[in-house]
């Protein structure tokens, strides 16, 4: 019947004649009426026999028949406690129903109360009943009855410590009696599938066998709750048999359903001790069962249990080599099997990896590398070189690649630039997928915040976010809808912080990580390179830093070496001087008593002579003190030149001060040279001035793409130049800027931020010799002189006067009074020209504002006079003005101006000179 409406009516019918014969039983049963309530009984269960319901139907009046025969079980189990009529009584009134399908209810009713009651054994009483319930073959109304008698026995078999256990059976018997029910109701449910009916109810009737799988699932279920089973007996007496049944049964539903139930009801200790004869099962399946669920839902119970029991792993089993063969030999046997099928299993595959198995790389390399080989045998080619692929990945495919290549992400972050077939994968997938793999490396390296230290490492990164940097192949990068952009601005943010992970201690290898950083930085888009580089350009600027007080420190251990070199030499030619005129006066003493004692006490003359040698050798030893003197005079002549000349290594075997001459005649006799002077260094490839002129590269080559940026960051090179010691690089610098300013700026308001920045700039650099920032300051003047705009012109050229008056007294060529005032002269000449609106009042108060500052600051040239005939020119000019929001801002400026200076006049601290000046200011 396929109506709904007819199948609605009859449902109702068989409700309304279950709910009257139950009616009756329950007056029987009251009336402890035993015959009529099995009459009664009987007749409500005649409704079960029916063909007119769907299943879905069906089961609803299962359930409700259900309802009622709880009450004759209670009734049945009270009347044998009472001692009325005893449990194999009836037993055998159940039988004596002429109807099958009744008395079969009946009878396991009946029976589950037998062995409540514990008149008979069991197993006895079990086996009769599977025995009788072969005698409905309907394949619906057999699968509702096997289900009856699971339901009403659940509670009631043999099992390790229950009451049932011992004569009426063991665990054994009642694993042997519900893998008996299971067989039989699989079989029967398998049997609906061959069942006749038009083809175009197919689908029909393929859903409502789907909604009976429960019926047989639930003696899985059974199973799994018997205490008596354990990881041994699963192995040996379970599943085998329940494999077998899926296996032969040839059904795809069926085996797609009872192998995820099998997964999902056991423990997951079971399924480790299980694992190869389950994936035997596996591969056993029918070509048209999606095997990827099932093997899916099973890695992700034992990686969740193993993650949460790292013991639990077995020593002498590799999960990951049986599950990796289950998954070639599918792909192997199944040559149809799809392509995102195959990288699916892999992700599953990986992820199990992951968990159980989390340091080794050669699993999550072999299940990238097997995806891979997949593509490539499937006919689909890596996207390199910018050129288009010639097949277009399919959806799926990509959407299960991007899983497969976000599982390593998480949990090795930068350890997957050490996977050699991982960058190979990324390439297969569109450019935009790519990006989407990209982005989620940046989160995983910054969330770690693993420190970039490996040149290699550096490069390979770089090179795997190439999809950021640059645009699609295809075509090029819109700005798009805010969303886009915004979607922009956090992907050069990750970019940027990425450069400030880069670090390592040698400077040489920095440097390097960062000429690569460029390199790959410097390939993006224009749009890009503006926020990627300038990162790029301050972590440079920290490096020209270090490198710049390494190389002081080591100027500084050389000439202390070099002073201490000098100092030992002095010291030797001093100790061997007075070692010489020692030995000189000791030969004169010796030859004048010689002389003394008689020139013919020898005839030969000997004494004489003894006497003429003594006097050369005294000779001789006042002139080698003499040379020892003037061999010194040179060293300390070097020490005061102020040359740096790194000591020549002595050979060896010879002290280090006095060389083979002096080893030879007083070894030990000198003190040794400090080892500062003897170590050497270590030398640096790559000087702070390298690093700057890659700075000035890198500036040079963004400058006609983002003038105002690269004239920023000009700015920021000299300052740091500067500080550094650089004052020539330093200037060049300036002059870069100030070329970009000249060629490439061209807005006013541009122009005005630029002189703020080049003037504050200038003001902090301290290196400059007078002439060079003479000039600079001069330039930077005239640049505001000639801006378009007369407000802008007023307002910098009065900011340009603070370039000639350091706050330093100390500071050379940077305090000329006279053109400061020159400067707030042509200033006020300005502002008296810009008439519209009142604007020259709102200036010639700016003016006088920093007249103030400047007079303050003890400018000789800034006399009282100038500030009050300015502020009597301001009073004329405001007074000028209609009232309006604009003159009253103007007039609140003014008077905190005009209370300064009062505060000021009042101040009785104030220096002598400074109080005597404010003294003659007019208000």
């Amino acid at each position: 019947m396929e109506d709904p409406a007819a199948q609605q009516r009859a449902l109702a019918e068989g409700n309304k004649r279950v709910m009257q014969e139950a009616f009756l039983m329950k007056r029987a049963t009251d009336a402890s009426d035993t015959k009529s309530a099995f009459t009664h009984a009987g007749n409500m269960l005649k409704e079960l026999k029916t063909t007119q319901l769907s299943p879905r139907n069906y089961y609803e009046l299962y359930m409700k028949v259900l309802d009622e025969l709880r009450h004759l079980e209670d009734f049945f189990t009270s009347q044998n406690r009472q001692a009325r009529q005893p449990m194999v009584g009836l037993y055998e009134q159940a039988q004596a129903c002429t109807m099958v399908l009744p008395r079969l209810y009946l009878l396991n009713t009946v029976g589950a109360c037998y062995i409540l009651s514990q008149e008979a054994p069991a197993r006895d009483i079990l086996k009769d009943l599977l025995e009788m319930t072969k005698g409905v073959q309907h394949p619906m109304r057999g699968l509702f009855l096997r289900n009856y008698f699971s339901h009403v026995t659940r509670d009631k078999l043999p099992d390790a410590g229950s009451p049932y256990e011992g004569d009426g059976g063991s665990v054994d018997d009642s694993v042997e009696f519900v893998l008996e029910n299971f067989v039989e109701a699989n079989k029967l449910w398998v049997r609906m599938h061959g069942q006749k009916g038009p083809s175009k109810d197919k689908k029909r009737r393929e859903r409502e066998r789907k909604d009976l799988r429960l019926l047989v699932g639930t003696n899985l279920v059974r199973l799994s709750q018997l205490e008596g089973v354990d990881g041994a007996k699963y192995k040996t007496d379970i599943l085998p048999p329940i494999l077998e049944q899926v296996v032969g049964c040839k059904d795809t539903i069926a085996q797609s359903y009872l192998m995820d139930c099998l997964i999902q009801v056991f423990p997951d200790e079971f399924h480790l001790a299980s694992l190869e004869a389950f994936l035997d099962g596996v591969c056993r399946l029918k070509e048209k069962v999606r095997v990827r669920p099932v093997l899916e839902s099973l890695m992700e119970r034992i990686g969740n249990y193993v993650g949460e029991h790292p013991d639990a792993l077995p020593k002498d089993v590799d999960a990951f080599r049986l599950l990796n063969d289950c998954v070639t030999r599918l792909v192997s046997e199944r040559p149809k099997l799809e392509l995102s099928e195959i990288i699916l299993m892999q992700v599953a595959l990986l992820q199990f990896a992951s968990q159980c198995y989390p340091g080794r790389l050669e699993y999550i390399n072999h299940c990238i590398g097997v995806c891979g080989r997949a593509m490539v045998s499937r006919g689909f080619e890596p996207l390199t070189g910018g050129r288009p692929a010639r097949r277009d990945l399919p959806l799926e495919c990509i959407e299960a690649l991007l899983r497969l290549l976000s599982i390593p992400l998480k949990s090795l972050g930068l350890g997957v630039l050490s996977l050699a077939e991982y960058i190979d994968l990324l390439h297969f997938l569109p450019w935009e997928s790519q990006k989407q793999v990209s982005l989620e490396l940046l989160r995983s390296v910054l969330s770690k915040e693993s420190a970039l230290s490996d040149l290699d490492c550096v490069d390979r990164l770089l090179g795997m976010i190439a999809p950021i940097l640059k645009d699609p192949p295809n075509g090029e990068r819109g700005d798009g809808d805010a969303a886009m952009q915004a979607a922009q601005e956090e992907e050069r943010r990750l970019v940027a912080r990425v450069v400030h992970l880069m670090r390592n201690e040698d400077t040489d290898c920095y440097f390097r990580m960062l000429v690569v950083a460029r390199r790959h930085l410097g390939q993006g888009s224009p749009s890009q390179v503006q926020y990627t580089l300038v990162p790029l350009v301050f972590r440079a600027l920290g490096l020209a830093r270090t490198i710049r007080a390494a190389e002081v420190a080591d100027e500084e251990q050389a000439a202390a070496a070099e002073t201490a070199a000098a100092a030992a030499a002095a010291a030797s030619a001093a100790t061997a001087k007075a070692e010489a005129e020692a030995r000189a006066t000791a030969d004169a003493a010796e030859g004048g008593v010689n002389g003394g004692s008689g020139g013919g006490a020898d005839d030969d003359g000997d004494a004489d002579g003894d006497a003429t040698n003594g006097g050369e050798n005294g000779k001789e030893g006042e002139g080698g003190s003499d040379e020892t003197e003037a061999a010194a005079a040179p060293a300390e002549g070097d020490e005061d030149s102020g040359e740096t000349v790194a000591p020549a290594p002595a050979p060896a075997g010879e002290s280090p001060a006095t060389g083979a001459e002096g080893a030879g005649d007083d070894e030990g006799a000198f003190p040794p040279v400090p080892p500062a002077a003897a170590a050497v260094a270590r030398p640096r490839q790559f000087s702070s001035r390298k690093v700057y002129q890659f700075l000035h590269e890198i500036v040079t080559a963004m400058a006609p793409l983002h003038p105002w940026v690269s004239l920023s960051l000009f700015l920021q090179c000299a300052i740091g130049a500067d500080r550094t010691g650089f004052k020539a690089i330093a200037y060049e610098f300036f002059s870069q800027a100030f070329i970009l300013y000249e060629d490439e700026l061209s807005d006013s308001k541009a122009q005005v931020r630029a002189l703020v920045s080049m003037a504050g700039t200038l003001l902090s650099c301290e290196g400059f010799d007078p002439v060079d920032y003479d000039a600079l300051a001069t330039k930077t003047a005239q640049y505001a002189a000639k801006l378009l705009k007369k407000p802008d012109q007023c307002r910098m050229v009065t900011l340009c006067s603070h370039l000639f008056w350091s706050p330093d007294e100390a500071a050379p060529g940077r305090r000329d009074a006279r053109r400061v005032l020159e400067c707030l002269q042509r200033s006020l000449k300005i502002a008296d020209v810009c008439i519209a609106g009142g604007v020259n009042a709102q200036l010639f108060i700016e003016i006088l504002n920093h007249y103030v500052f400047f007079f303050e600051a003890d400018n000789p040239e800034i006399a009282g006079r100038y500030i009050s005939g300015l502020v009597a020119l301001i009073h004329e000019h405001v007074d000028s003005l209609d009232p309006s929001d604009a003159r009253t801002e103007m007039e609140r400026y003014l008077n905190n101006t005009l209370d300064h200076i009062r505060r000021k006049k009042e101040q009785a601290d104030l220096p002598e000179s400074l109080g005597k000046n404010f003294a003659w200011v007019t208000i």
